[in-house]
């Protein structure tokens, strides 16, 4: 974590008085000495979790600092219930609470250590063995379960010809990558060197069962409360086929695979810096390389990369993020700033548009082709540019930033790059796909195997990165009218099609990355908007219509995370700050003719905001595979200041246009 830099704006154009300003002062007190803003995207403590596990397998030695963080991180997270759980709302899940007490009990927590007591009685009531597979897998690297208790991750899948739709080429990205992994460890079996630790945590674990389980019959066994999307019959029918070649395959032909999944894994690791495209896919590649060579030099490079990944303090101790996020926080940083004369032509936003021209990704580096990935070249990362790993609606917002601050700095060849990846992610139906465009037109997740996540196994259509995609080629096409006209205009007019036939007839969107419809419908309306629909328009006036008919009586909004499982809007117990700042944002650029209600939105926003010019750190309001659910903690900042300056922005033209 880099410090951040001293805020230059004039002091003279802050007021503490008012809360639009102090949000600014907030917000620039943040920036960092490159330029860049990047608050800690917040997990579950799963990821350190898992780092523990596969450093014990590694026989890597945690150093004290980092151990006395990670028992920090363990105790600290713990719901009310005594467990852990997959975002702190829950009631606390086997499969977390499972791997934190292992890996507590690794770091050398004591047995009796008072946190761990709940996580005891839980093994006593219920049986580890039916924790979802993936919590299968890390236990069986242990030795705490048996490989052949886990359905079939056959290697060979990945010889299969790649025209064939259940080819892994066709996963969504980061499924593609956790299963190259898996699919490494199943073929090999590995499992840690025994020890009295580990002979004690089969007793702790178990109640003196291991030895009588017949893990074979727990493979489809999985606790109900930790498995919302258990196998579909057509796929245990799968397992079972799979479970007999398993029987007779040919050793020989699985030696080759692996041997070249191995190498996958390193061209991956080299093509992302060695930061891997995500910290589950990283930790299980890094023991899939030291099983077949400890002193391998790409894995050496990932073990030392790995700490880009962690977030440390005195506070919460040592966690590991679930995403790094520099590219997209500096983004809506620079576009809350753009709102504001008085900060808008600041030296701050000058480095910050630096820093976001830097990360562009110049050129590919890697063959893209051969790792079943379309060219990087042009886009922008979620996180920083070495990660390799580029996003459409990433890079349509680091776009966006840049023509609204300094449309001068960048240069068209720049601008023709960014234009040709976010193209090569659009989809057949005219939506936008994140890190590439969907593969197949078949459906998979009737294969979906993780259990514990929901539509992940392809890439679709989203209404976010299309909303932010369409956007961003409008304002391109504005600055450049020249740049790709017939290309960029055909993408425009299919994308505004696209977001017009996905919204639900209540006038909502529905969103796949954020909690829920008030996430989605600000970028629905935002999009249509740029696209030229007028504000007039029934698409745009029923989305204002929805946003305010569920508005609070206190004047905010808060929608629950359970409405994008439920398929309905949940009412939230509390106001959120975030999600009040997206309604107000939709509301605002709609030109909403009902000001009072929109000022009702302000003044509870600015109740929200903490005398630090801050808004609560305690909203999970990002969301991935359904069930999971992420704190971005940077957009508690930047999108009420957003709103706010967009607010009065709003209101300076009202008073401009009266007559005299």
């Amino acid at each position: 974590m880099t410090a951040p830099r001293t805020n230059t704006v004039a002091r003279d154009a802050i007021s503490p008085e008012r809360p639009l300003d102090r949000g600014v002062d907030a917000l620039l007190s943040l920036q960092r000495a490159d330029g860049s803003w990047e608050g800690e995207c917040v997990w579950n403590p799963m990821l350190a979790a898992q780092y523990v596990i596969a450093g014990y397998v590694m026989k890597l030695e945690i150093s004290g600092d980092r151990r006395r963080g990670l028992l920090k991180q363990f105790e600290s997270t713990r719901q009310s219930s005594g467990l852990w759980g997959l975002h702190p709302f829950d009631d606390g899940t086997l499969f977390v609470t499972t791997l934190v007490y292992v890996a507590a009990r690794l770091l050398g927590a004591p047995k009796d250590t008072p946190w761990l007591a709940e996580a005891q009685r839980l093994f006593s009531r219920e049986r580890v063995e039916s924790i979802p597979t993936w919590g299968k897998v890390w236990l069986a690297l242990l030795g705490l379960y048996e490989w052949a208790g886990i359905n079939p991750i056959l290697p060979e899948v990945w010889a299969l010809p790649k025209a064939l739709p259940v080819h892994p080429a066709n996963y969504y990205c980061h499924t593609r990558a956790i299963y190259l992994g898996l699919a490494v460890l199943y073929g090999e079996r590995i499992v840690a060197d025994d020890s009295p630790k580990l002979d004690a945590l089969r007793t702790e674990l178990y109640a003196d069962r291991f030895d009588a389980i017949d893990f074979v019959r727990c493979a489809n066994d999985v606790r109900a409360a930790d498995a919302p999307f258990q196998a579909t019959l057509p796929l245990r029918a799968l397992f079972s086929i799979m479970r007999v070649y398993d029987r007779v395959h040919a050793r020989g032909f699985r030696r080759s695979v692996l041997s070249r999944l191995r190498d996958d894994m390193r061209a991956h690791l080299r093509a992302s810096d060695y930061l891997s495209l995500s910290p589950v896919n990283g930790l299980l590649g890094m023991v899939a390389l030291w099983h077949a060579n400890e002193e391998d030099p790409d894995l050496r490079a990932a073990v030392a990369r790995f700490d880009a990944w962690f977030w440390e303090d005195d506070q919460e101790g040592s966690r590991v993020a679930g995403a790094g996020s520099v590219c997209w926080d500096t983004a809506f940083a620079l576009q809350a700033l753009m709102e504001l004369p008085e900060a808008s032509q600041s030296e701050e936003v000058t480095h910050g548009v630096d820093f976001l021209l830097s990360q562009q990704v110049r050129f590919a580096g890697f063959e893209h082709e051969a790792a079943f990935r379309i060219d990087p070249t042009g886009g922008w990362c979620f996180s920083e540019m070495g990660h390799r790993w580029p996003v459409s609606d990433c890079t349509a917002e680091a776009l966006i930033a840049i023509l609204e601050t300094r449309p001068e700095m960048l240069g068209e060849d720049d601008a023709v790059r960014a234009v040709r990846f976010m193209l090569r992610c659009q989809n057949y139906d005219g939506g936008f796909g994140s890190y590439e465009p969907s593969k197949t037109r078949v459906p998979l997740e009737w294969m979906n195997p993780s259990e514990m996540f929901g539509r992940c196994m392809t890439e679709r259509s989203y209404v976010e990165c299309t909303g932010s995609c369409l956007i961003a080629l409008c304002a391109v096409k504005q600055r450049y009218p020249a740049l790709l006209p017939n290309l960029v205009s055909a993408a425009i007019d299919r994308a505004r099609e696209f977001l017009c036939r996905a919204q639900n007839p209540d006038g909502t969107w529905s969103a796949a990355w954020g909690v829920h419809y008030l996430y989605a419908t600000m970028f629905g309306v935002r999009g249509l908007l740029a696209a030229g629909v007028p504000a007039t328009d029934a698409h745009v006036r029923d989305a204002c219509h929805w946003l305010l008919e569920h508005q609070r009586g206190d004047g905010a909004w808060g929608e629950h995370y359970q409405s994008g499982a439920e398929g309905h809007y949940v009412h939230s117990q509390r106001a959120s700050a975030v999600q009040t700042a997206w309604a107000l944002i939709a509301l605002i650029e709609a030109d909403e003719p009902n000001d009072r209600a929109v000022a009702r939105g302000v003044e509870a926003l600015e109740a929200m905001q903490t005398p630090d010019g801050e808004w609560p750190d305690e909203e999970y309001v990002g969301v991935f595979f359904e069930t999971a659910l992420l704190n971005y903690r940077f957009y508690r900042l930047y999108f009420p200041v957003t709103a706010l300056a967009l607010h009065r922005g709003s209101a300076q033209r009202r008073i401009e246009r009266r007559p005299s």
